[in-house]
């Protein structure tokens, strides 16, 4: 069955008596149909004009107007986060990108085409007085990527060359559009005209960074174009610190492995290298680093770098990096040792729930118990306790009554539903170690201690615990 899509995406089916009836309908009684439910809404009728007449100046005029309107009711000031429902005027805006891309879908490229340039100008006007302009980040990347879309077949594309580079250093690229959403419009006029423009601005130098400058940026684009590696590296190895998860990337992809490794050993120096979710574009992913290391023979420099980030974290995942390292290098056991004893002298000034972790990450929950009692589980006690369910009950019931212990040191009637929970847990747990008496004396306990809490007394009853 055939399908055509609404607003918002929705998908509604064409059945075969529709089918039918529009195959049963003469030209006159079509042409009737048409005129009919293009009435129904603005938007249809325009689509409909714009169909018969892509260039048609009102409907640009009404398209514009609704561009306009829909900005005028943006409010960019800072909302309490807690009142998500403050209507911000964003999705008015959506809405009407949302009609230009059914638009530019139907082929209406000239009128839409301008609309877009009319919005991606007016948002950059609004983010120069704006402290908020981020609230509208998405709409200007869709609305960039829709110009890219409508640029396609321009017939000047010397004076589309020529506005894309005034509007990127006018507005200082934000809204960001960038030279691979337009190049395909480009011929080798306008591929002229666009690096003259760009060079006559300046840029570049000792002092580039692509990351702060609209310049810099479009000057490492081109470079990127041309596949001239150097200029790239040049531009990417100014500013305050080199973004080496750029240049990386470039030599990698270059096939220049030597020079890589030289990277590479510059961005270890100045501790650029880090694991991938704090990887911004001055940092080299640890995974990437690694595998560059050992491809190129380089087995403890990629040692080093992942023994480096255990000792600052002394963390499960930094402890698996080792691992899988260690493992590639036929020195699993040896690094395996290494950790642990870091880890162990870590526990002596911090405690021990880095090293309950590792343990319980290598399998071996005797020897996180053992961690346990000579530094305590700190804040991995509950994921010791679920460790131990099946081996070491009796242990985490007590683990969880001392759990208990602790939370009950400071009043709190929000706290003692969850207080409560970890009560049962430990009856239950002392049950199959066979230890239930040992619980319920504590529970007991407890009662008379804390009997002048009513709200905790009520939760116990609730929950049916001995009194």
């Amino acid at each position: 069955m055939k399908n055509v899509i609404g607003p918002s995406g929705v998908r509604y089916p064409v059945t075969q008596d529709v089918e039918r009836f529009l195959r049963s309908m003469d030209r006159r009684a079509l042409q009737s149909l048409v005129l009919e439910m293009a009435a129904y809404s603005a938007e249809a009728m325009r689509s409909l004009q714009l169909r018969a007449t892509p260039e048609d100046e009102p409907t640009a005029s009404e398209l514009l107007s609704a561009v306009d309107a829909a900005l005028a009711g943006v409010d960019l000031d800072y909302h309490d986060p807690f009142y998500e429902d403050v209507d911000d005027g964003v999705q008015g805006v959506e809405e009407t990108l949302d009609e230009l891309e059914r638009h530019l879908d139907g082929g209406a490229h000239p009128v839409v085409r301008r609309v877009l340039q009319h919005l991606l100008t007016r948002l950059g006007d609004l983010a120069r007085d704006a402290d908020n302009a981020d609230a509208l980040l998405e709409v200007a990347e869709r609305a960039s990527a829709l110009f890219g879309r409508a640029v396609a077949g321009h017939p000047d594309p010397v004076s589309l060359a020529r506005w894309v580079v005034g509007f990127r250093v006018e507005y200082g690229g934000w809204p960001s559009l960038a030279l691979d959403a337009v190049a395909h419009a480009f011929d080798e006029p306008a591929w002229h005209a666009y690096r003259a423009g760009v060079a006559t601005l300046g840029g570049g130098g000792p002092a580039a960074d692509p990351y702060r400058s609209e310049i810099d940026r479009m000057l490492l684009e081109l470079a990127d174009h041309d596949g001239d590696v150097e200029e790239a590296v040049a531009l990417l190895s100014g500013g305050d610190r080199p973004y080496y998860r750029e240049i990386f990337r470039r030599l990698r992809d270059a096939g220049r492995f030597t020079d890589l490794l030289t990277c590479l050993d510059r961005a270890v120096t100045q501790r650029c290298v880090d694991v991938a979710w704090r990887a911004g574009p001055t940092i080299v992913p640890v995974e990437d680093a690694v595998d560059a290391y050992l491809d190129g023979g380089r087995p403890d420099a990629a040692l080093a770098i992942t023994r480096t980030l255990f000792d600052r974290d002394l963390s499960v995942d930094a402890f698996r990096l080792v691992s899988s390292v260690a493992q590639r290098c036929e020195r699993q056991e040896e690094l395996r040792a290494w950790a642990f004893e870091q880890a162990t002298l870590g526990a002596h000034c911090s405690g021990g729930a880095h090293l309950v972790r590792l343990h319980l990450a290598d399998g071996n929950v005797a020897e996180a118990w053992e961690a346990a009692d000579a530094f305590g589980a700190g804040h991995a006690w509950r994921e010791l306790v679920d460790a131990s369910e099946d081996d070491f009950p009796l242990q985490a019931g007590r683990l969880c009554l001392a759990q208990v212990l602790e939370s009950l040191t400071t009043p709190d009637s929000k706290r003692y539903p969850a207080i409560v929970d970890l009560l049962v847990k430990a009856r239950a747990l002392c049950d199959t170690a066979g230890h239930r008496a040992e619980a319920d004396a504590e529970i007991t306990r407890l009662r008379e201690v804390y009997r002048r809490r009513p709200a905790l007394m009520t939760a116990m009853n609730r929950a049916a615990l001995p009194s």
